[in-house]
């Protein structure tokens, strides 16, 4: 297992430990400190429904001893004005009798809720029942003898009360508190043996961490003292010293790495005579300067490169074998950059020779410049090849742009035969078919006049090529009758060849279609070609505000300009469209295709 891994592990397993431990003993203690506080209300509740008790019965007495009263007056006098009535006494009484009543049920579910009812409640109940039925009787004899009652009131109903009620409403309060005093015992107890298991888990938890520290620690340090003992023997030249650890984290990967260093070195030291070889056995000139700059060191593709040998290099400035004074900015310029880049050096006859060449510092331990290393690759017959490869494809260039020229020169001849034949032809369909063939030519010959005209033979700048081609077919469809503008909405466009002249044949026969047949009947109109790029994609639309086109008869057409619109849109792979305008006279035609590069 790796130490990376044992560590993780570790913490993890003390984390969880530590987690499990807090939250248990969170949880568990917190369930008895909330019982604890249910207890303290339950018991605040006991002193509370007893007292309800105790008042009620109280407060009967009170009232009986009023009804007592009223019945001996009402007996003597006869009106009893200022004293409350007995019906109204009566129905205080009977209400206190239901307090009690109500008072005794909550009391008897704070105390035990499942159990039957305690022997001291059940007394308390049994006398206050007889107490209920004695004072009920008497009242019912008050009301037919006042005497008789008044004599029953002093010998019974209040006797009874202070000998029988009154100490068993005592007996009863004790009796809750106690209840209430055990369970808090019982909690308190609960709540001790919980923080002993908690002190307990935590010790463990701690002592656990503990025995983990110290694994981690002496499978760490243990071996990190026999590589630092085998180091410093090694060091002192004991070349046999072997570390002995076989485990298969860092430490055995480090143990492993010191041991074949140690055989390497036993093995062989690395001499001089070594450096030297693979210093002479480097096919780059290499050249090796001091901190002032004087070579110490060359090889022999160096003495090769430059014509000088090695004994004529050593103690002489580096910069002596430098083009300084053609190549002295870009020398400057580039010689910090960990990139190699083109250079020339001075041969010993004095001609420059081409290299890609590379510089870099030389720093020793402690990290001071003590020299420099340059190394230079000759170049010569690669740059001769790119002089020939520059040459040959200026000349074809040359020749490229003469054939457009010559193409373009050729098709205005075929113009102007189309020309003559029409001036010659006497049927005007003839005519109109030879002045849109003519149009077509025009087209096709104004891009291979501006592929001659343009620095690139392989794209030409379709914007400007536009505006051309509308203004050749705004001359050659000009009349008298009627006036046609077109303008022109192009983003900076650039197509080759083979997407510029069916694009361009397209944009002909569309708006050629809209001069001959939108405006029939008007004397002047408009035509707007809008050219968008829209990321790689070229989105054209050709508007016209005439008489608009009937779709579905459009695309049934098998007409030839019909035909050649359809045709062209498939040779640019392109997605042809007829828009309907709603709310404007007149037509849309979309034309959407990919620029290739």
């Amino acid at each position: 297992m790796r130490l990376k891994t044992k560590i993780v592990i570790g913490f993890v397993c003390v984390s969880l430990l530590l987690a499990v431990v807090g939250f248990v003993s969170d949880h568990y203690t917190g369930e008895i400190r909330q019982a604890q506080l249910n207890t303290v209300n339950d018991a605040s509740s006991v002193v509370m429904h007893t007292g309800e008790l105790e008042r009620s019965l109280y407060q009967s007495l009170i009232f009986l001893n009023g009804i007592r009263e009223a019945y001996q007056i009402e007996s003597t006098y006869s009106t009893v004005q200022e004293l409350p009535s007995v019906v109204d006494l009566t129905e205080k009484f009977e209400t206190e009798l239901s307090s009690f009543e109500e008072a005794f049920t909550k009391l008897e579910v704070l105390i035990n809720e499942k159990e039957q009812l305690p022997q001291d409640l059940t007394d308390l109940f049994k006398s206050y029942t007889v107490y209920r039925s004695i004072a009920r009787e008497w009242l019912e004899l008050g009301a037919e003898n006042s005497d008789q009652a008044n004599l029953m009131f002093i010998t019974s109903i209040e006797p009874y009360f202070r000998n029988n009620i009154i100490p068993e409403i005592s007996k009863t309060r004790r009796y809750a508190l106690d209840v209430q005093e055990v369970r808090n015992q019982s909690l308190n107890q609960s709540l001790k043996e919980a923080s002993l298991v908690n002190y307990i888990a935590t010790a463990l938890s701690v002592l656990f961490a503990l025995v983990l520290a110290v694994y981690i620690y002496r499978s760490i340090s243990g071996p990190l003292e026999k590589v630092s003992r085998s180091a410093k023997k090694l060091g002192e030249g004991n070349l046999d010293e072997r570390i002995n650890h076989r485990t298969k984290d860092e430490i055995g990967e480090l143990a492993k790495a010191f041991n074949t260093m140690a055989e390497s070195l036993q093995r062989s030291t690395v001499s001089k005579a070594y450096l030297d070889n693979i210093i002479e056995s480097i096919q780059e000139a290499l050249f090796v300067a001091d901190s002032e700059g004087k070579l110490v060191r060359t090889n022999t593709a160096a003495a090769k490169l430059t014509g000088y040998s090695n004994e004529e290099m050593l103690n002489k400035p580096l910069t002596h074998l430098y083009n300084v004074s053609e190549m002295g900015t870009v020398y400057e310029q580039k010689r910090k950059s960990d990139h190699s880049f083109e250079f020339s050096l001075k041969h010993k006859n004095s001609r420059t020779i081409p290299v890609l060449f590379s510089e870099a510092e030389l720093v020793d331990n402690s990290g001071t410049k003590v020299g420099s290393v340059a190394v230079a690759s000759d170049i010569t017959e690669r740059k001769q090849a790119e002089r020939r490869i520059r040459e040959s494809l200026k000349e074809k260039e040359v020749m490229l742009a003469e054939i457009h020229h010559r193409v373009k020169n050729n098709l205005a001849v075929v113009s102007g035969l189309l020309q003559l034949q029409s001036f010659n032809a006497k049927n005007s369909d003839v005519q109109n078919a030879l002045a849109d063939s003519q149009l077509r030519i025009q087209s096709i010959a104004l891009v291979h006049e501006m592929l001659y005209e343009n620095e690139s033979l392989a794209y030409i700048k379709y914007d400007k090529y536009i505006s051309d081609l509308m203004e050749a077919i705004s001359n050659m469809l000009l009349r008298d009758d009627r006036v046609i503008k077109i303008e022109t909405k192009i983003d900076p466009l650039a197509l080759s060849i083979n997407q510029a002249i069916p694009f361009s044949l397209l944009i002909t026969e569309i708006v050629v279609n809209a001069f001959k047949h939108a405006f029939s009947g008007k004397k002047e109109g408009k035509i707007v070609v809008e050219v968008k790029m829209e990321g790689d994609l070229v989105r054209m639309n050709i508007t016209d505000d005439g008489q608009g086109v009937d779709i579905h008869e459009f695309n049934n057409s098998d007409s030839l300009g019909a035909t050649l619109i359809k045709t062209l849109s498939s040779q640019l792979n392109a997605e042809f469209k007829i828009l309907e305008r709603v709310q404007d006279s007149g037509s849309v035609f979309q034309v959407t295709f990919e620029r290739k590069g």
